[in-house]
């Protein structure tokens, strides 16, 4: 594992009709949806993880916490800083905010933890 506390990565994307909360069902109006919010800080973590974890090992997220401070109109686009905050054997902490072209859009804190990828895969599909 080669992780050290303030590794960060910023991510972008362009808001479009795939990310508004109508399409989400998170609410009626044509603006950033918090579950793509929150999509964006799991996928920017995954990034920020990619190649520094051992062979074999995954993540997977089991916390967010997420604020979503102001409304970002299709067309604009969205930034998400994320950074490792703590490590904890095998929970990682990170803090991430997002922002668009008007400034900070919101603010979450996430939690995932270090797995053996098939030793996982094989429990979840136990349980079945």
């Amino acid at each position: 594992m080669n992780l050290t506390i303030g590794d960060t990565i910023s991510i972008t994307e362009e808001v479009d009709e795939q990310h508004i909360a109508k399409v989400w069902g998170s609410g009626s109006l044509p603006v950033y949806a918090t579950p793509a919010m929150a999509l964006l800080v799991e996928k920017a973590a995954v990034a920020l993880l990619d190649g520094k974890l051992d062979e074999g090992m995954t993540s997977v997220g089991t916390v967010l916490n997420i604020q979503h401070l102001s409304a970002t109109p299709v067309g604009q686009t969205v930034t998400c800083k994320c950074c490792l905050t703590e490590i904890d054997r095998k929970r990682l902490c990170f803090q991430a905010e997002i922002t668009d072209q008007t400034g900070r859009a919101g603010y979450c804190t996430h939690e995932r933890f270090i797995v053996d990828a098939d030793k996982f895969v094989k429990k979840t599909n136990a349980r079945f």
